[in-house]
């Protein structure tokens, strides 16, 4: 009987010790996301040993008509559609269909794609093409047609104008046009829409019932639409599926990407596939990135499509999955702070007060050009206002705020940027990954080149407003801070302007020249070689 006792006590205060934990882990999670409540819209959910540990949905799914996000709500997950590509492709070769030693032009004979010849789905997969990207490398370009449907021969005709990047197989570079030309060549191999594939052979074999091609967009069906906070949640444009295909058409719940991150650890689709997705080279394999937090390694992908943000990682025996459609905050530190909770350590609240004010004399002293060998990538850092800008080769500039005052962040786009006290490096943390650039010029001269004139805000007041281009479906709003125009396009961080002439503002860093037209409301937008024209709103 004692030893029945002691058995029995034991027991008891182990299943209390267990609920005490499981309460310490919802309460920090909660507090955390309580903090993040106004600034992350979306829905998460973690799981441990296979079986739901934390669930939290936060914010609209529509703010317009107060539709609250749920577990259910559908958000469109972006690029972790590639992983689903990836799945389908290596299914197909599995069952003979197709190669991935094929070369494309054997799919695409007559599109006049170079290197076709020599390009195989295999290079497609891991981004090693050398392919210009038509999305992230083609900006301007793909602002025009977005929204629109793009049949499958105009796609062709922008890849094929669009060129290369570098040869073939020699490096990685993220590339949206490969994923693209899979779901083509899906679409070849099975004789039947990329949407019907995704069905068939993942969504209903595994029954993914809240995960579909993200045809337009029906808050009423369930559906997030997408915001970013600007004066409050204002909704984005909406990309057209036609325009995604392979890299990006999807929706889903993070509950549905769980179910499918475990169907892909545990074989589920067969013929070894997920060792075949997890051959990393560069930080990326055939549809999965690797996330390293710690001593803890990861398969996944990140999603960004419009305003919606995404993750799935999946560790040993934990999954994280969340889905957001708005958020000013970056939401790369969501997997971290998630680990960190069930590993029991403590974690910090995020705050959104935390950005400083350095000296002009402090900011120069970080611009530059700084190159990392592993990317074959520059980045130049200038001062643009009273924060610094950040700069890739072939990207648009963005601006960083400082956190302290030698660590800066991006937190809309996930960047960190950690500049050494010696000035000659900088290391950029973004998307779970670290690299690091050696400083190989100067750049401040480049942003001094050109003298700017001084308006009173009596006259800054006249440009005051907001301007619609049809052609891009984009707003640019246009307001004071202190003595200098800020502007900020939908969708996109604001950027600080200097006034070139009575009716001219430009800002250096990005390559933006702005002319109003104060007579007939109007203002042309000058960038990389390309002219939009905005019309004001009443």
């Amino acid at each position: 009987m004692k030893s029945f006792a002691k058995t029995f006590t034991a027991l008891v205060c182990a299943a209390v010790c267990t609920a005490c934990s499981q309460q310490t882990i919802d309460q920090q999670l909660d507090d955390y996301f309580d903090a993040l409540n106004g600034h992350f819209m979306g829905s998460i959910v973690v799981q441990q040993d296979g079986k739901t540990v934390y669930q939290r949905s936060l914010g609209w799914a529509d703010v317009e008509n107060q539709i609250p996000a749920t577990a259910e709500t559908q958000y469109r997950i972006g690029s972790i559609s590639k992983t689903f590509t990836a799945v389908l492709v290596l299914k197909a070769a599995a069952d003979g269909r197709l190669s991935l030693n094929d070369p494309i032009a054997k799919y695409f004979p007559d599109a006049q794609i170079p290197n076709a010849e020599r390009i195989t789905i295999d290079q497609l997969l891991q981004h090693r093409s050398g392919l210009v990207d038509i999305v992230n490398d083609k900006p301007y370009e793909y602002l025009t047609y977005f929204t629109t449907p793009q049949t499958r021969q105009q796609i062709l005709e922008r890849v094929a104008a669009a060129g290369t990047n570098f040869e073939l197989g020699s490096e990685y570079r993220y590339c949206n046009t490969g994923y693209n030309l899979l779901g083509y060549i899906l679409e070849d191999v099975w004789g039947k829409p990329f949407a019907e594939i995704v069905s068939e052979q993942i969504v209903n074999p595994l029954d993914l019932r809240h995960t579909r091609y993200s045809e337009a967009i029906n808050p009423q069906r369930g559906d997030a639409r997408s915001y970013t906070l600007l004066d409050g949640w204002q909704v984005q444009p909406e990309t057209d599926a036609s325009v995604a295909i392979g890299a990006g058409a999807l929706a889903s719940t993070p509950a549905d990407l769980a179910k499918f991150g475990a169907a892909l650890v545990g074989d589920i689709f067969g013929n070894n596939i997920f060792e075949q997705m997890k051959e990393v080279k560069d930080a990326y394999g055939r549809g999965l990135v690797q996330f390293t937090y710690g001593d803890q390694i990861g398969y996944g992908h990140a999603g960004l499509i419009d305003g919606f943000g995404s993750k799935l990682v999946v560790f040993d025996n934990v999954t994280v999955a969340f889905c957001s459609n708005g958020a000013d905050y970056d939401a790369n530190l969501i997997v971290p702070t998630v680990l960190d909770v069930l590993n029991g350590k403590k974690i910090d609240l995020p705050k959104f007060d935390k950005y400083i004010k350095l000296s002009p004399e402090q900011l120069a002293s970080y611009t530059g050009v700084y190159r990392c060998d592993a990317l074959s990538m520059e980045v130049t850092v200038r001062v643009a206002g009273d924060r610094l800008s950040a700069q890739a080769s072939g990207q648009s500039s963005f601006p960083l705020d400082a956190v302290s005052a030698d660590q800066f962040e991006n937190a809309t786009v996930g960047a960190v940027i950690t500049v050494a006290p010696d000035r000659k490096k900088i290391i950029l943390k973004q998307m779970g990954q670290e690299f690091e650039f050696a400083r190989v010029g100067d750049a401040a001269a480049e942003v001094e080149q050109k003298p700017t004139v001084s308006l009173t805000n009596e006259q800054l007041a006249a440009f005051v407003g907001v301007y619609n281009c049809s052609q891009l479906k984009m707003d640019l709003k246009f307001t004071i801070d202190g003595d200098h125009l800020v502007g900020q396009a939908t969708g996109q961080s604001a950027f600080p302007l200097q006034a070139a002439n009575d009716s001219t503002f430009e800002n250096r860093a990005a390559g933006i020249k702005l002319t109003f037209d104060l007579k007939n409301n109007r203002v042309i937008l000058n960038q990389s070689g390309m002219q939009f024209d905005f019309l004001k709103k009443e």
